[in-house]
């Protein structure tokens, strides 16, 4: 689709009551959003092996993920994978029930390809056992988030959290950051230093690409860089289309300045936006400061710790 036909729908739905009822069901019949699981396990098995690497074992660990969506798939594998709890907060309540119930028996219908995907990292017997669990509920996802005790939170706000200081073992979030205004973020990772063990890992991947991009083949993912935050704010100043555009480097800073230390950043540069800012793309001057590999980092995972001095590895 094209992204300013996209960026006009999204503008529409935002001004409507039930906006975003109308704009999940136009991204269920033309977008991306599917009740598939199985696309988010390669992430998961990134995350685990990363956290296994860093120490950190999710069996019986407390997390806590930052943005739902419309599917808590994470959540629901973090459960599989042995944590003790899961609480996912969302600014608003987003869940599709429907597509859970259909996500929850594409998982318990392969409980051999899942058990594979882990193979090395988490107990196979363990998966097993939990999916014949979920199985019970797969049409009630509401009643098996409850026994899961995985604590859905929506309306709920990330950087005020109904919980004691450091009593998490992770704290999460996936392709949700680059959608937080900067004072917001400040305020989530604040929270997270709080919420967190001493020894707990904050694990965030991180997509500060274009979005329009995903969808649109014609324009390049760092198109919106060309734009001041005016003409941004007008394009795109709203609830499903708002991205923060902050550059790799100032997420990490954000880090750093809330009390974190940075274990692991690993970036992600785009070839075709690093070809095309050599050769002369037009970058409005707030980014003029940046290298061309950081305006053209798309995708960033980063792993922090609260009082830990470690080495920061690129």
């Amino acid at each position: 689709m094209n992204w300013k036909r996209k960026a006009r729908i999204q503008r529409i739905c935002a001004g409507l009551p039930h906006g975003a009822a109308v704009y999940a069901q136009i991204q269920r019949r033309f977008g991306n959003l599917s009740a598939d699981p199985f696309k988010r396990v390669p992430h998961h098995v990134d995350m685990l092996r990363a956290l296994r690497d860093l120490g950190v074992d999710v069996r019986d660990a407390r997390c806590l993920e930052v943005g739902t969506g419309h599917l808590p798939i994470l959540p629901i594998m973090f459960h599989l994978s042995g944590a003790t709890e899961v609480v996912t907060i969302d600014l608003r309540p987003r869940i599709q029930w429907s597509l859970l119930s259909d996500a929850m028996n594409q998982l318990v219908s392969a409980p051999d390809t899942l058990i594979s995907a882990y193979s090395g990292l988490v107990d196979g017997d363990l998966v097993r056992s939990r999916l014949a669990n979920m199985s019970k509920y797969a049409d009630r996802p509401q009643e098996f988030l409850d026994v899961a005790g995985i604590r859905y939170v929506a309306p709920g706000d990330a950087s005020s959290v109904d919980a004691r200081d450091h009593s998490f073992d992770l704290h999460f979030s996936t392709t949700v950051l680059e959608h937080v205004e900067p004072q917001a973020l400040r305020a989530i990772l604040r929270e997270a230093g709080r919420l967190l063990r001493p020894e707990g890992v904050a694990w965030h991947r991180i997509d500060p690409s274009d979005h329009f991009a995903h969808s649109d083949p014609t324009i390049g993912l760092i198109n919106f860089l060309q734009f001041s935050d005016a003409a941004w704010h007008r394009l795109a100043g709203n609830e499903f289309g708002y991205c923060n555009r902050l550059r790799a480097p100032e997420l990490l800073a954000e880090f750093q300045r809330a009390g974190f230390t940075i274990i692991q950043a690993s970036p992600s540069v785009d070839a075709r936006a690093l070809h095309d800012i050599v050769e002369g793309f037009p970058v409005d001057h707030r980014f003029g400061a940046f290298t061309p590999e950081e305006l053209a980092t798309v995708g960033l995972d980063v792993a922090a710790t609260p009082g830990v001095v470690a080495k920061f590895e690129h």
